[in-house]
């Protein structure tokens, strides 16, 4: 089953080290398709990537938005009952192997982002019209990052 964890750039590096561990994901799962108005799972993977993305920045605390792309075994995904309908748990270490991708902001979205997360609506806007941009595994090292 195909997972999209939100993450941050230090995870990027950890995906690379084979150590990256995460406990929460999203996915298309039945739930949500039985809810979505979507036929087109294309364009549902789309919507679950992006509440992947914002959650990167929300929850995970990235300066920018950052999705992990991986494929897990569907057994040891579990719905998050009570919460989003894409929410999922994948319980811990995701082997190099799995990994599959990454989507990331461009590092000009940092701006955007940030005021985004401190509440404002014209910036969540901005940055939710912005394209993530799809990154491979092996081009992980190339990927830039914002300033610290």
């Amino acid at each position: 089953m195909r997972v999209y964890i939100p993450a941050s750039f230090d995870d990027l590096d950890a995906c690379l080290r084979g150590d990256f561990t995460a406990e929460r994901a999203y996915a298309v799962t039945p739930r949500l398709l039985e809810i979505s108005s979507l036929e087109d799972e294309e364009e549902l993977a789309e919507q679950v990537r992006d509440e992947a993305a914002y959650a990167s920045i929300l929850a995970v605390g990235s300066p920018a938005r950052v999705v992990i792309v991986a494929d897990q075994v569907r057994a040891d995904v579990r719905e998050i009952a009570g919460d989003h309908p894409a929410a999922v748990s994948i319980g811990g270490r995701v082997a190099t192997e799995d990994i599959v991708c990454a989507f990331v902001d461009e590092v000009d979205a940092v701006d955007d982002a940030a005021a985004a997360v401190a509440g404002d609506d014209d910036a969540a806007e901005v940055l939710a019209e912005r394209d993530l941009l799809w990154w491979d595994v092996s081009e992980f090292p190339a990927i830039p990052r914002p300033a610290a």
